[in-house]
């Protein structure tokens, strides 16, 4: 009887710590779920993040785009008319050379420069005239036209320059939007926090940093110091919902 009591007192023994170590697998086993949990959040808001820098992106290029391309067009243009205005030069050539065989032929005609009939001669020579001076009024037309065509492209190389620009600073704009920073700590009494990000990372003194937790926005700070690595900034009070308080690990967003 002693010997099956000891055994009853054992099993009791091993049942009780047998008890405890699957109450703590189970404990270890809820902190797991809710650590996946919180890594799944985050990982959506970073998916979410990174997919509107892409769009933003996108957006760019195409304005970039658009713009290279109402260059092009000017530069086609110009290439017309430059075209045009070789081909008048050459019909202007042609005339002189067939205005200087005229003479020749008349001079074989009427070596001795003695002209039969003057009046003919005469009209033949106006209507060459004025045929030249036609053709250099469409050169000087070509060329008008060609000057204002090179100001038209100097506007639009202008224009995209400035676009160009415009693109470079939405771009910087557009990837400090995608720095995500940490509070790395907080000063309750006074209502302060610290953030780790600073200059290099392309804050401004005018930016406005937003508290993130989890997928909600909770609350607005008011930069104070700006740093090379950090920032100190003021919570402001009526944008923190009652009850809640900036805590540090709150992911800070730059709007």
């Amino acid at each position: 009887m002693i010997l099956s009591a000891f055994a009853m007192l054992g099993a009791a023994v091993v049942g009780v710590l047998n008890k405890s170590d699957f109450e703590a697998v189970v404990a270890d086993l809820e902190k797991t779920r809710g650590d996946v949990s919180e890594v799944t959040e985050q990982l959506g808001a970073a998916e979410d993040e990174r997919d509107d820098a892409t769009e933003k992106e996108t957006q760019a290029k195409d304005g970039r785009n658009q713009a290279a391309a109402a260059v092009e067009g000017v530069k086609q243009n110009l290439k017309i008319i430059e075209r045009s205005l070789e081909d008048v030069s050459g019909e202007l050539k042609k005339m002189e050379i067939e205005k200087k065989e005229i003479d020749l032929a008349v001079r074989k005609q009427f070596p001795s420069g003695t002209i039969k009939s003057p009046e003919d001669l005469q009209m033949a020579l106006t209507m060459m005239k004025d045929t030249l001076s036609e053709k250099q009024n469409r050169k000087a037309e070509m060329n008008a036209q060609l000057s204002s065509a090179a100001q038209t492209k100097q506007v639009q190389v202008a224009k995209v320059k400035e676009e160009e620009k415009y693109q470079i600073t939405r771009a910087q704009q557009v990837s400090l939007g995608g720095v995500v920073a940490t509070v790395i700590a907080v000063n309750k009494e006074w209502g302060f926090v610290m953030v780790n990000a600073g200059r290099r990372n392309g804050v401004q003194p005018d930016a406005s940093l937003l508290v993130k937790r989890g997928n909600a926005l909770i609350a607005r700070l008011r930069l104070v110091t700006l740093e090379d690595t950090s920032v100190v900034a003021d919570v402001v009070e009526e944008s923190l919902p009652s009850g809640l308080n900036v805590q540090p690990g709150d992911k800070v967003i730059f709007e």
